[in-house]
């Protein structure tokens, strides 16, 4: 063990001494500052690694197998961090094929979320959450505000019978009269907005809830093209 000390410290010396003297400018030789110190971790590792499976007294291809498992796996971990927004959207076009209406959510390198939402139809419908239950959004940038309808409301855990309907509204199906409701959290995808005010509409004034405005304008944009919209936040 003693020789393993030496040789683990002297390695990490060495790197650290590298580092110190020729890591000013990013690059060290063909490869980055950060390349170069995964490089010197990994390598460290893999040292542990062995003189930890040497010292068991294992049959050498019993060693070999198991070092094998151990590197198989290190090569699982760096390649799926490496790739890990790749495969954030991957999964997540895989839950948008099997769930209709469901948005794709995704984020960049550089930490923009996105959300698309597919046509369907005339509109652009999604499924979203109203205080964490899942409900059914149509997207109406010609509503102000977000509007729920009164079952959807009690599935939020709000109570329609004490709620006050004195502000009217045209929906697609004529007048309403409708109730201004506070501290609502909606969210699509994984965009989320806390504490919205949004409208509730009486007995059948609509079929869905509508995605209003005073969401979309908290968005950085927001984009339509002929089969889907691009929500980014």
């Amino acid at each position: 063990m003693n020789g393993l000390a030496l040789i683990v410290f002297g390695i990490l010396g060495a790197g650290l001494l590298i580092l110190l003297f020729d890591g000013n400018t990013g690059m060290i030789g063909p490869i980055t500052d950060e390349q170069f110190a995964s490089t010197i971790y990994l390598g460290l590792l893999g040292i542990v690694l062995a003189a930890g499976l040497f010292a068991s007294g294992q049959r050498f291809g019993t060693l070999a197998r198991q070092a094998g498992v151990w590197l198989v796996l290190l090569i699982v971990f760096v390649t799926g961090y490496e790739y890990r927004f790749e495969l954030q959207e991957s999964a997540s076009r895989v839950t948008a094929g099997l769930l209709p209406g469901q948005p794709l959510s995704s984020q960049s390198a550089e930490g923009e979320l996105s959300v698309i939402l597919n046509r369907r139809g005339r509109h652009f419908e999604t499924v979203g959450r109203v205080n964490g239950s899942r409900q059914s959004f149509i997207v109406d940038t010609g509503a102000s505000t977000v509007v729920l309808t009164q079952d959807n409301a009690r599935l939020a855990g709000f109570d329609p019978a004490e709620l006050d309907f004195n502000i009217p509204v045209a929906t697609a199906n004529g007048m309403a009269m409708a109730a201004r409701l506070n501290g609502v959290d909606i969210a699509i995808g994984d965009i989320e907005r806390r504490n919205m005010v949004v409208l509730v509409v009486g007995d059948n004034a609509l079929e869905t809830n509508l995605l209003g405005m005073n969401f979309l304008d908290t968005l950085s944009s927001f984009e339509v093209s002929r089969e889907r919209m691009t929500l980014r936040n």
